[in-house]
């Protein structure tokens, strides 16, 4: 039995159950009806801009704690949907997050990857901030006679770390809680996975040629486990079963069957955790998953181009429960990075390409997701509905602005 208690017991049982039901009726949660989207959602530019904007909105990951230093004042540099990031420690511990972008002429002001620093100064005009974002100095001041530096400290954005990760809203002002957002069970459960002090075994980023929605479907669907996954993921996992739980507005879990659980069919519920017979993918909308596995995590990041409806980039994260400590379990965790890559690269993105390919070129009009694509469903309808409210909303300014 894992040292952690993933869940509460009877939310433990309960989960076991329908997962075996599931196994033993070929059958998953299903959504009430099919839904239909627009091929054209796919790659419609004046939708993709919208969609950026809706997406700016929402939580990302942008950091695991182990790529900041300890120190106060330790930096990394990195980017969100087109927006550079400053994200320092300060000496409370947390870590804030800064448009990368001098507030007096717009240039960057930090140039470095990493580091440690008291002052960060602009090199254009040495304009001088504070690991708090505030202006502390600018040279020949007499120039900026009556300036309220107060005024001018960096741009800051919400930031929290949570579960061991550095989560940022690339909008000023936004309200940010990742543990509301996931709801106080889920939120427990991951808490209880132990991730928070999780050490990040590899870090990859990649630009992919496809739309950042056909790259999400990708993680969100357990369909295509079993038809295309033949060779891979489809020895561990079961395809097409999935036990779905939509607590929050806009996060659910969603746990695949692994091959195993009916080993523990008529198991004393106190001799096992559900964790070691399934795959829990906790989905932070709008692109972003928590997967826990045996013995390891995945943490998914996906942002659209802000460009070109054609263009996303994913970040995935392999974290450890502890730092590896013998040869073996760095083998067992480069395993599961090198199966993790051959799913990708050999299938899913092989494959899904297409998508983005066929949708100018494919003459089909519009696309199914059936009952059983129930995660997909909830996320195509969740990005409908924002943009609506996008809609609605510029709407009533234009008649307010009259």
């Amino acid at each position: 039995m894992c040292q952690h208690e993933f869940m509460e017991r009877e939310e433990k049982i309960q989960l076991t159950k329908r997962l075996i039901a599931h196994v033993d009726n070929d059958s998953t949660d299903y959504a009430e009806d099919m839904l239909v989207v627009p091929f054209s959602a796919f790659n419609d530019p004046e939708l993709a801009k919208k969609e950026v904007e809706v997406v700016r909105r929402f939580p990302h990951i942008v950091a695991h704690v182990d790529e900041i230093g300890e120190k106060t004042g330790s930096f990394i540099t990195t980017e969100l949907l087109g927006t550079g990031l400053l994200l320092v420690k300060q000496s409370d511990g947390s870590v804030k997050a800064f448009s990368n972008t001098c507030r007096h002429r717009g240039s960057k002001v930090e140039f470095s990857e990493s580091g440690c620093k008291r002052v960060f100064a602009c090199p254009y005009h040495n304009w001088a901030y504070g690991k708090d974002g505030d202006l502390r100095t600018m040279p020949h001041a007499d120039g900026f006679e009556g300036l309220d530096r107060s005024q001018y400290s960096l741009v800051e954005f919400p930031c929290e770390i949570r579960h061991g990760l550095v989560w940022v809203i690339p909008t000023a002002g936004a309200d940010l809680s990742i543990a509301e957002i996931l709801g106080a069970k889920h939120d427990a459960e991951v808490a209880d996975t132990g991730m928070a002090d999780s050490y990040q075994v590899r870090k990859e980023t990649w630009k992919l040629d496809m739309n950042w929605k056909i790259t999400v479907d990708g993680v969100q669907d357990t369909y295509h486990l079993c038809q295309l996954h033949t060779k891979t993921v489809c020895n561990y996992l079961e395809g097409n079963i999935v036990a779905y739980d939509h607590q929050q507005e806009r996060s659910w879990r969603v746990v695949v069957a692994r091959k195993s659980i009916t080993e523990v069919r008529d198991a004393d519920p106190d001799s096992y955790d559900v964790r070691d017979y399934s795959l829990a993918n906790y989905t932070v909308y709008p692109g972003t998953m928590l997967v826990t596995e045996p013995g390891h995590f995945e943490i998914w990041t996906i942002v659209p181009d802000v460009d070109d409806p054609n263009v996303s980039y994913c970040t995935i994260r392999l974290l450890s429960p502890k730092k590896p400590e013998t040869p073996r379990e760095e083998r067992i965790l480069e395993k599961n990075w090198e199966l993790l890559m051959e799913t990708l690269h050999a299938e899913d993105w092989f494959v899904t390409k297409t998508i983005t390919d066929n949708a100018a070129f494919g003459q089909v009009n519009e696309l199914i997701y059936g009952r059983n694509e129930l995660p997909g469903q909830v996320f195509h309808k969740t990005v409908m509905a924002d943009v609506e409210a996008l809609d609605a909303a510029r709407a009533a300014d234009a008649v307010t602005a009259q």
